[in-house]
């Protein structure tokens, strides 16, 4: 599987404090191309109060033909701050918006 790096975003500060979280998150978005298929990585990194640092990743694999489609989710995506946990479902909700090939 090939991967390009589509861009990252740390959660804005107004962001944290109406979604509760106290420490810094960061998202990290991903396009990737297996045969002819493109699909998007998320990896979401997490700094907790012991400098531990969480890490968490989903793949969604075979979304489009069309790597221009699927930039076009990655950059909504990442405007609404989707996190590995919800993207099959956002993506699924998404799935109108990709045209047929």
């Amino acid at each position: 599987m090939n991967k390009k790096f589509c861009g990252g975003i740390f959660f804005d500060p107004k962001v944290m404090i109406e979604l509760g979280i106290e420490h810094p998150v960061s998202l990290l978005y991903y396009l990737t191309k297996e045969k002819e298929k493109y699909g998007i990585e998320i990896v979401k990194i997490q700094h907790n109060e012991d400098s531990k640092i969480t890490r968490e990743v989903g793949n969604i694999v075979d979304i489009s033909e069309s790597e221009n489609d699927v930039i076009m989710i990655i950059e909504k995506l990442k405007q609404h701050y989707v996190t590995p946990v919800v993207m099959q479902d956002v993506i699924d909700d998404m799935k109108y918006e990709i045209a047929p090939r």
